[in-house]
C-alpha cells in the first residue's frame, strides 16, 4: 500500500496547528470547533477559498439565526438541536449553498450545546469566532503554503490518461488484451476523465484572480487544456465503438484494413501532438499537411466504401468511422491551438 503525504494534507494540518495556536492566545475554549472548522474550509485553489468564504458568511446567518430561535423557543435537548439542524441543512440546500452545510451544522451545534450561563451576547461572539478562525485559518494557509500548480497538475492528469487511451487503441485492434481486462481499462479510463473535467473547472476558476502572472499565457492554456479533455472524450468514444463492432467489421466488411490504418494514423497523431506541447518534437507543417490529408483520402474510401452496402453494414461500420472523423476534428483544432500559443510565446520571450 502506498504511503503518499501530499501538499493538501501538509496544508490542512498546518490549519489545525494555526487555528489551534490562535484560539490558545485568545483563551478560547471549544477549540475543537475551529479546528474542525478549519479541516472542513480547506479548498483545493485559492479562488475556491474565496467562494467558500462568501458562502460560509452565508450559511453561517442561516445557523446562527436558526440556532438562536432554536434555542430560546425549544431549549438545549438533543431533539431540539437535531430539528434545527434539518431546518437549516434544507434551507442551505434550496439556498445553493451545498459546499458549506458540513460547516453550517458544526456552527448551531457550537451555538446551542449552551454554557451554565446560558446564551448572552458574549457567548454568541465567541461561538462565532471559533467558526471564524477556523475558516480564515484554512484560507491563510491555503494562500501561503504550497499554493498549487494547477497547469502542471491538470496537464499530468490529462496525460496520464492520454497514455492510457493511447495504449488501449493500439491493443484494441490487434486482439492483444482480454475482454474483462479491457473492460477494466475502459471504466479507469472514464474516471481519469472524469477526474481531469472536474480539475479543470479548478484551474478555470483562477481566471478570476487579480494577480496572475504571465495572464495571456494562462489564459492560452486553460483553452488548450480545454481541446485535450475533448480529444479524451472522443477518443474513449472511439475506443467504446472500436469494442464494440470490431468482430463484425473484421468478419464482413472491406474497410477493416482502413480503419486499422487510420485508428494506428490517429494514434501516431494524438502522441505527436502532445510532444509537440511538451516542446519535445517540432512538427513539419507541410509534412504535417500532407499527412492530414492521408488521412482525409482514408476516410474517404471508407465513406465510399459505405455507399450502397446494405444498413447492417452501416450499423457497425459508421458509428466508428464517425468516432474517427470526430477524433481527426478534434485533434486538428488542439494542433492548432498548440502551434498558435507556441508562436505567441516566443514571441513574448523575443
Amino acid at each position: 500500500m502506498e504511503f503518499n503525504i501530499g501538499p493538501r494534507m501538509v496544508k490542512t494540518g498546518l490549519a489545525v496547528a494555526l487555528t489551534l495556536l490562535i484560539t490558545g492566545m485568545l483563551d478560547l475554549k471549544l477549540e475543537i470547533v475551529a479546528a474542525i472548522a478549519s479541516v472542513l474550509a480547506m479548498q483545493p485553489s485559492i479562488m475556491r477559498s474565496f467562494a467558500y468564504i462568501k458562502e460560509v458568511l452565508l450559511s453561517n446567518g442561516v445557523a446562527v439565526i436558526f440556532a438562536l430561535l432554536g434555542t430560546f423557543l425549544l431549549g438545549g435537548h438533543p431533539l431540539s438541536v437535531g430539528a434545527v439542524v434539518i431546518i437549516s441543512i434544507a434551507i442551505n440546500i434550496r439556498l445553493g449553498l451545498n459546499k458549506t452545510v458540513s460547516l453550517t451544522v458544526l456552527t448551531i451545534m457550537a451555538m446551542m450545546l449552551a454554557s451554565d450561563n446560558g446564551i448572552n451576547f458574549i457567548y454568541i461572539i465567541e461561538r462565532i469566532s471559533l467558526i471564524a478562525i477556523g475558516v480564515a485559518s484554512a484560507f491563510v494557509i491555503n494562500v501561503v503554503v504550497f499554493p498549487p500548480d494547477h497547469k502542471k497538475i491538470l496537464y499530468n492528469m490529462i496525460k496520464n490518461t492520454s497514455d492510457r487511451i493511447n495504449f488501449l487503441l493500439r491493443v484494441i485492434p490487434s486482439k492483444a488484451m482480454s475482454i474483462p481486462k479491457q473492460k477494466e481499462e475502459d471504466r479507469e479510463i472514464e474516471k481519469l476523465i472524469t477526474k481531469a473535467k472536474d480539475y479543470y473547472e479548478i484551474i478555470s476558476d483562477e481566471r478570476n484572480r487579480l494577480f496572475i502572472r504571465k495572464r495571456a499565457n494562462f489564459l492560452r492554456s486553460i483553452i488548450v487544456y480545454k481541446h485535450m479533455i475533448q480529444v479524451l472524450e472522443k477518443q474513449y468514444t472511439l475506443i467504446i465503438h472500436l469494442e464494440k463492432n470490431l468482430k463484425e467489421i473484421e468478419h464482413s466488411s472491406s474497410a477493416k484494413f482502413l480503419i486499422k490504418k487510420l485508428v494506428n494514423e490517429i494514434n501516431a497523431y494524438s502522441e505527436n501532438v502532445f510532444l509537440m506541447f511538451e516542446d519535445k518534437i517540432r512538427l513539419d507543417t507541410d509534412l504535417q499537411k500532407e499527412a492530414k490529408a492521408a488521412m482525409r483520402l482514408t476516410i474517404n474510401n471508407i465513406i465510399d466504401d459505405l455507399q450502397g452496402a446494405e444498413f447492417e453494414k452501416w450499423s457497425y461500420v459508421f458509428p466508428v468511422a464517425n468516432s474517427i472523423i470526430e477524433v481527426f476534428n478534434e485533434l486538428d483544432k488542439l494542433e492548432r491551438l498548440v502551434r498558435v500559443k507556441e508562436l505567441k510565446e516566443n514571441k513574448t520571450t523575443d
